[in-house]
């Protein structure tokens, strides 16, 4: 369902990265955007976000 809402507002290029939380990793398709807050918020402080290289 997110799928078709996602592409019914529109597509945003998404990259495949892995995310630490320090607890577990999720394998996520991320905008750039999403990928920046990530980095640079402080709720965010202890996450990682690596690219998936292909």
């Amino acid at each position: 369902m997110f799928e078709t809402i996602k592409k019914l507002l529109g597509t945003e290029k998404t990259y495949p990265c892995i995310v630490w939380d320090g607890k577990t990793m999720s394998y996520p398709h991320l905008t750039q955007k999403q990928i920046d807050e990530i980095n640079t918020k402080s709720e965010y402080k202890d996450w990682i976000v690596t690219l998936k290289k292909e």
